[in-house]
């Protein structure tokens, strides 16, 4: 397995956090680990195994980034155009360009990094043939 480049590596670290956390988040609300008092009932069960599930499929993205498999690099400008549909919501809801630019930032970020014609060919998906 080739290294992969710097930015697919603080992708996959971002994912894998990100898919600690929800799996965390997903056990303490099915009520498997608890850190103090336990909130249980009302359908808290079925939001903490879809927070769970959730958080196995970032730590498996977070590994596809690392092994630079090609559905990570869809998978990241997916989320990067989901992060730049929120931005429009924030941009409304709290009518601050300010706050509507600074969510749209990583995103973007995110795209142009994905964008670039080496990070492509390195997760194999490049155009050109």
């Amino acid at each position: 397995m080739l290294r992969p480049p710097v930015g697919a590596a603080l992708l996959g670290f971002m994912a894998l956090v990100a898919g600690v956390a929800d799996v965390l988040q997903g056990l303490r609300f099915m009520g498997v680990v608890t850190f103090g008092p336990a909130d249980l009932g009302s359908g808290l069960f079925l939001w903490g195994l879809l927070a769970f599930i959730i958080g196995v499929l970032w730590v498996a993205a977070a590994y596809a980034f690392w092994a630079t498999q090609p559905w990570a690099w869809i998978l990241g400008m997916i989320v990067a155009l989901f992060g730049l549909i929120d931005a429009i919501f924030v941009l409304f809801s709290t009518a601050s360009l300010a706050y509507g630019l600074g969510v749209a930032l990583l995103p973007l970020v995110v795209i142009w990094y994905l964008q670039q014609p080496d990070i492509k060919k390195v997760f194999g998906v490049d155009n050109e043939v």
